[in-house]
């Protein structure tokens, strides 16, 4: 069997520092996409603001562009999956990306419901 340079890399804790890492890459894309009015401060206080309080058509804005943040930092993680998986073909790396994937978006569902 040949030795590629990313079979090194096929660690399932390799996959899971990295499913860590690229939501806050995916984070700040959002903000670049997102929340080009808002200063980075503010763009992480619409995020993580418990919109409770507020009426319902701005409880629903605040749960939309928390969605649409949340979308593209996980997004990352499946650019991340297709490369990993599809292209070079690393199975534990994919393991533990999904596994934390999983696990992100299950925090996500209960940050935002």
């Amino acid at each position: 069997m040949k030795n590629h340079w990313f079979d090194k890399y096929n660690k399932f804790y390799f996959g899971i520092i990295l499913g860590l890492l690229f939501p806050i890459i995916g984070f700040f894309i959002s903000f670049l996409v997102i929340g080009s009015g808002h200063s980075l401060e503010a763009f992480w206080g619409i995020f993580i603001k418990d919109s409770s309080v507020f009426a319902v058509e701005i409880t629903e804005t605040y749960n939309e562009i928390r969605q649409n943040i949340l979308i593209f930092s996980l997004m990352t993680n499946l650019l991340l999956f297709y490369f990993s998986f599809f292209m070079f073909k690393i199975d534990r790396f994919s393991k533990g990306l999904v596994a934390i994937t999983l696990i992100l978006a299950a925090l996500s569902m209960l940050f935002i419901y």
